[in-house]
């Protein structure tokens, strides 16, 4: 079930969105929702690592500055 929903945009924006529309052939409301579909997925997961990574704090489980040069050293990689 879609609900619809309005969205505000500059000429600009607007503008460049139906060229894109155009140069693929999709709708507007097509590539629109593909644009927040991918955001959502993304933003979620960086939300998801984050709190993970606050839990590891939490608990403890680290990894020092030099520890982390240390590895990449091994690796080949120049750090300062």
């Amino acid at each position: 079930m879609s609900i619809p929903t309005t969205v505000r945009m500059d000429e600009d924006m607007v503008s460049r969105l139906d060229g894109l529309a155009q140069a693929t052939g999709r709708s507007r409301a097509w590539i629109i929702k593909d644009a927040l579909s991918r955001y959502l997925e993304y933003e979620t997961w960086f939300a998801e690592e984050v709190e993970r990574g606050r839990q590891d704090v939490a608990a403890g489980r680290l990894v020092s500055h030099e520890a982390v040069k240390d590895r990449m050293r091994r690796r080949g990689i120049h750090v300062d």
